[in-house]
């Protein structure tokens, strides 16, 4: 049997240490968490395919959605056994009011993507400028966000995402009259 040396001891005792969380961090959250709830096709009402909003959502046995919000001002939640896991909103703004002012200044957005004037993106939040024949407030423009809770879902996912709900919220009631 092998002599273990005193001053070796604590090497070996925390590189079983450090296996072990390696092990345990591969468990906790992995590729068998599942999501066991049906994905919704929409964000409290605003029509959106399941598959726009799938990249956004953990795994989890529940999901539910919590609406809120003064006229002119919506915001719906998507919680995921308890935590949120997205957020959207939809807002009424002043008409001088720019994408740009409302993506930075509003949200603190920080490393953005514009695309043509429409929408601001980053890796996890996107804010979208709905076009409306008849807002909710006369003369005002439309806005929406989304935000992801996972910390970088990506640009490209995040682009989908605030294309499609923005085109949907500009299709709506809210912009149609």
């Amino acid at each position: 049997m092998p002599r273990i040396r005193p001053h070796a001891l604590p090497i070996r005792i925390a590189g079983l240490v450090a296996a072990g969380l390696a092990v345990a961090g591969c468990s906790s959250g992995g590729p068998e968490a599942k999501r066991e709830y049906a994905v919704p096709a929409s964000l409290c009402g605003v029509a959106l395919p399941a598959s726009t909003l799938e990249p956004l959502l953990p795994a989890g046995k529940k999901i539910s959605s919590v609406k809120s919000g003064p006229s002119g001002f919506t915001r719906c939640r998507l919680v995921v056994d308890g935590r949120i896991a997205v957020t959207s909103i939809i807002e009424q703004r002043a008409p001088e009011t720019t994408l740009s002012g409302v993506a930075y200044s509003t949200y603190g957005m920080s490393d953005t993507v514009e695309r043509e004037g429409k929408y601001v993106i980053s890796d996890a939040q996107a804010v979208g400028h709905a076009s409306c024949d008849k807002p909710q407030k006369a003369d005002h423009e439309t806005f929406t966000m989304v935000r992801a809770d996972a910390e970088n879902v990506g640009k490209a996912t995040m682009e989908k995402v605030i294309s499609k709900f923005t085109d949907a919220v500009s299709a709506s009631k809210r912009c149609a009259g």
